[in-house]
């Protein structure tokens, strides 16, 4: 009885030291803070930091300037606390405050504030969230859709998993995403799929608001969305409808913000515009301006009014006012470079805006520099990276849905299987009760395994179908890439003809010019993307393929590479040809190019063959084989990038079997063997 009374003795004077040092610390932090300037402290320091947020929150959009102030004041009072939490809070609310002014200091901090939420476990996901879409919102100003595409996807895959349950913040995600797929479709026909996926951010807005509890407050935020729903499909009178019922609705429930109140008037103004109205629009234009003109926010808001004189500059434009619009489209090109907004779809309507102008002015030289600016920056924001990346995050989520509804149908037959054991084991209990009981639980029993039997056969057949979609997908995606290509191909390179185009029309007119260097210069340009754009339009979809088949496209395709020097390539087909289909028949020619090409630029080799053996079954035999270098075992096991790997997991999509043989010095030879069975269901 000794031992414990000690133990609890220890254990008092242990507890008594560590609140003693605690003590300690706390009052050399205030001394500290005294020295520092800061003022009096209360006496729950950390109910200060929060204090100081809270105050700056609340005048934010009536003297920003101050309410910056006291954002930094907390952030200077929790790093000499050492309260990580404080310090995240604080950097997450100043870079709010740059949105709108310099994007590049929103990043700043929200990087900074992500970095401080990393020390405390115990904060909640949904705090980190709103940095996240703060992140997001900054890269899609300065024109990084990739990056931007990241935040939101990674954003909307945590709701949908339930790791997220801010109602509020999914309503912003999901008008987010919206405007966002707006600005990467701005000068693109608007399709079935566009509208379908804008439908589905507003459908899933609505059911967050439903789970808010001040009805009003919940319907009346969603109004915006549907105002950006339907201006995205064209038809401006009902997103004009929506956006006025959210600024009225708003006002009532004194809960419209300031940066909101801006862009939905601006909304406004241009679908006014797309309608052929600049009056109307300009009336807008300036309730925006009177809003943002206060020298106390002039910071603060510098980026909405810019983002205002571009459409006001637009308005001039449609009236005719040219002389009005360039000077105030070239100030506000200046001035938004101050900004850290780099490039997105209105700062490219506006090169367009003032070459139109010059032209229009007689100023050829000027609109020339401005249409190349234009084709320039339009090429850069087409990007077919960037747009391949944002696909492949629009494609990860339709999956992820898939999972998610396949998680719910095994719950359900889980549920259901449950269900059988219970009965199970009450039938093997009456199994006592006599020989009549038991042969009408072997009946019974016979007819519930069937029905055990048809549940996992659903199953199967549900992961069958999930694979199918899986793969669909990954195939609708190459198929929407080369689709994007092929209007890269009429909006990049038809553009750099249509440039050259008019240098030489340029040129022509001044006979002392017809025989200059840029005269030459322009020819060659001309040469050189007409040579490109055909080549390229082939390697893209091969006429022939669509027309004569695989056995054909893989022939010309052979003779062609053949005449081009190097090595000598034979085709040879053995059996009968057959139709298969555009998914089966695309991906094996990708297959036999990406070889091809690989045996003239790496193998040396002065002869090579190719073999397609048609099988009355259906099935199909390929063989690729060179005299060249030859490749050993390792150096095949190595293989990365878009060589060998990427062929032997096409292959396997596709159903069908690969196997490499290679030894230095004696060539390499690829067989492919594709069933009917499996490529019936490509």
């Amino acid at each position: 009885m000794i031992q414990p009374k000690a133990n609890s003795s220890n254990a008092r004077r242990q507890l008594f030291m560590q609140r003693l040092l605690i003590l300690l610390i706390l009052l050399c932090s205030k001394q500290l803070l005294l020295a520092q300037g800061i003022g009096n402290i209360p006496k729950e320091d950390t109910a200060h930091v929060f204090q100081l947020l809270a105050k700056g929150e609340q005048i934010i959009n009536t003297l920003p300037d101050e309410a910056l102030q006291h954002f930094k004041k907390a952030e200077e009072l929790s790093t000499l606390l050492n309260f990580n939490y404080g310090k995240a809070k604080a950097h997450a609310k100043i870079a709010r405050w740059y949105f709108g002014n310099n994007s590049d200091k929103t990043i700043e901090y929200c990087r900074k504030a992500l970095s401080f939420f990393q020390f405390d476990q115990s904060i909640y996901p949904d705090e980190k969230a709103y940095v996240f879409l703060l992140m997001a919102e900054a890269f899609d100003e300065q024109g990084k859709k990739d990056s931007s595409a990241w935040y939101y996807y990674h954003l909307n895959q945590q709701v949908e998993l339930g790791n997220i349950t801010d109602p509020w913040l999914a309503i912003s995600l999901y008008t987010k995403l919206s405007i966002f797929w707006v600005n990467i479709e701005f000068s693109e026909n608007q399709n079935k799929e566009y509208q379908l996926r804008q439908q589905r951010f507003v459908d899933k807005a609505k059911k967050a608001a439903h789970q808010i509890e001040d009805t009003a407050d919940a319907i009346s935020s969603v109004y915006f969305l549907q105002g950006i729903y339907y201006h995205s499909i064209k038809r401006y009178d009902s997103a004009r409808y929506y956006y006025e019922l959210y600024l009225v609705e708003r006002k009532k429930l004194n809960k419209l913000e300031l940066p909101r109140e801006i862009s939905t008037n601006l909304n406004i103004a241009e679908a006014y515009m797309l309608e052929n109205q600049p009056a109307k629009a300009m009336e807008y234009i300036q309730r925006v301006e009177a809003l943002c003109n206060a020298p106390q926010k002039s910071q603060y808001l510098a980026f909405y009014l810019l983002f205002a004189n571009l459409l006001k500059a637009k308005a001039f434009f449609m009236q005719q006012r040219y002389l009005d619009a360039i000077p105030l489209i070239k100030e506000t090109l200046e001035k938004l470079k101050n900004t850290g907004t780099h490039l997105r779809g209105e700062l490219l309507e506006a090169h367009k805006i003032l070459a139109d102008s010059y032209e229009a002015t007689g100023d050829i030289k000027n609109a020339l520099i401005q249409k190349n600016r234009y084709i320039v920056l339009n090429d850069s924001l087409m990007k077919r990276d960037k747009i391949d990346m944002i696909n492949r995050e629009e494609i990860r989520y339709r999956i992820v849905e898939k999972d998610k509804e396949l998680a719910e149908q095994q719950l359900k037959i889980a549920a259901i299987e449950n269900q059988f054991q219970s009965r199970n084991l009450l039938t093997a209990i009456a199994v006592v009760a006599g020989l009549f009981t038991i042969i009408g639980f072997a009946l019974w029993r016979k007819k519930n395994m069937h029905k055990q039997r048809l549940q996992q056969e659903r199953i199967e057949n549900l992961q069958t179908k999930l694979e199918i979609e899986r793969l669909n997908a990954t195939i609708q995606g190459e198929e929407k890439e080369r689709s994007r290509i092929a209007r890269e191909l009429h909006d990049g390179i038809g553009a750099l003809l249509t440039g050259a185009k008019m240098n030489f029309e340029l040129v022509k007119k001044n006979e002392q010019y017809q025989h200059s260097e840029d005269f030459a210069e322009g020819i060659k340009l001309l040469e050189e993307t007409a040579s490109a754009l055909r080549e390229t339009a082939h390697n893209i979809l091969p006429e022939v393929l669509l027309q004569e088949g695989l056995p054909h496209a893989v022939k010309a395709f052979c003779e062609r590479l053949t005449g081009k020097g190097g090595t000598v390539i034979q085709f040879q087909v053995l059996g009968t040809p057959f139709d298969k289909n555009a998914n089966f028949d695309l991906p094996v020619y990708r297959i036999i190019q990406e070889l091809l090409q690989n045996i003239r630029k790496h193998a040396s080799a002065g002869t090579a063959l190719v073999q397609m053996n048609f099988h009355d079954d259906g099935g199909i035999d390929i063989t690729v084989e060179d005299d060249g270098l030859g490749l050993v075992k390792e150096a095949i096991n190595k293989s990365n990038g878009m060589g060998l790997k990427n062929v032997q997991e096409r292959v396997r999509q596709l159903g069908g079997r690969i196997d490499i043989n290679g030894a230095t010095g004696k060539g390499t030879s690829i067989y492919m063997e594709f069933d009917a069975f499996k490529n019936s269901n490509v």
